[in-house]
């Protein structure tokens, strides 16, 4: 296996708000270094309780830095294995470490499957175990969607490079999966931060290509923070203190509403590019300026929220201005 190209921008790309490729490439990139440093981590915590553990980690360690790139569950199998090896629970640590070893390595391609199909039940009841609600769909649903998703994708292509180029660096999975009959939370899409690479969507609620370019922004962009935010968070605020969300029925976290006023902007970016492209018949364009302008007035409402009660850290204050300043232009 021969070492990764290395990609690299400066501080001020990587929290800049206008979608970047170069950017979605070193943030993937350092994702996995991180999480090749963590592994050593645990191979030097590890080698005198559990040595033949501690030397499995480096070689899984080793292979990532040298390129090998991983599939969501790999990171979401790391955070289980950093708790089994805290409790010194060996068989629950030496079978999510086989789980990681064992699993195939990321397609270049973007691989797309849902809650219902066998290979697809182990991720979607993962999520499930940390508190999620899905149901399963169709395979009629998921064929469907397909088409529709390759349409959504192709107009990102051919008109807004960037941001298919940064969106494609970190997505490599798309999930299907509705809420249950009867919940009153639905949810038209979801990222996790344990799930690197992964975004969730719900068929029922994308029908257009431009649709697709909306959802494919929002959720994107929630993995765009996550990676951005290795070294520190974007809200010092407690986990504990919530606040009334503009966005959400229930009240969040002030992190929950960054997260969701940031998004909104880069939507609206989205809407507003696309929009100003030519791309899009009239009736279209019509549609991505009213979607955009939903966009900007929940930006607006979520950014009220933060200014009177967010006490932000220096990234995430930067990383705020810079969208304060473009949905300012």
């Amino acid at each position: 296996m021969s070492a990764p190209e290395k990609s690299v921008v400066d501080r001020n790309t990587l929290t800049n708000f206008v979608p970047c490729a170069a950017r979605g490439r070193a943030l993937d990139a350092r994702m996995h270094i991180e999480l090749a440093s963590s592994l050593g981590h645990l191979s030097n915590a590890s080698k005198d309780s559990f040595p033949e553990i501690s030397r499995r980690l480096v070689e899984v360690a080793d292979a990532i830095r040298m390129g090998r790139r991983v599939r969501p569950q790999v990171f979401r199998a790391y955070f289980l294995l950093v708790q089994a090896l805290v409790a010194e629970d060996q068989h629950h640590a030496e079978t999510l470490l086989q789980k990681i070893e064992a699993a195939p390595d990321r397609s270049a391609s973007l691989k797309l499957t849902y809650f219902g199909a066998s290979e697809a039940d182990s991720l979607s009841l993962d999520l499930i175990d940390d508190g999620l609600r899905l149901a399963p769909i169709t395979a009629t649903e998921a064929a469907d969607f397909q088409m529709l998703l390759d349409e959504g994708l192709d107009l990102l292509r051919q008109n807004l490079s960037e941001l298919y180029g940064e969106l494609r660096s970190i997505v490599h999975e798309v999930l299907l999966a509705r809420a249950p009959s009867g919940d009153k939370m639905q949810f038209d899409g979801a990222s996790h931060y344990q799930f690197w690479g992964l975004l969730m969507l719900n068929p029922k609620h994308h029908k257009t290509p431009l649709a697709i370019v909306e959802v494919l922004a929002h959720e994107a962009s929630h993995s765009l923070l996550f990676g951005m935010t290795i070294e520190e968070p974007l809200v010092l605020n407690p986990d504990e203190e919530l606040f009334t969300s503009p966005l959400r029925l229930d009240s969040r976290p002030m992190d929950g509403i960054y997260h969701a006023t940031y998004v909104s902007a880069r939507m609206a970016w989205a809407m507003e590019m696309l929009a100003s492209s030519g791309c899009l018949s009239d009736d279209d364009h019509e549609r991505a300026m009213a979607m955009a302008a939903v966009d900007r007035s929940n930006y607006a409402k979520g950014l009220g929220v933060i200014d009177q009660h967010g006490d932000l850290s220096a990234t995430g204050k930067t990383i705020l201005d810079d969208a304060r300043a473009w949905i300012g232009h």
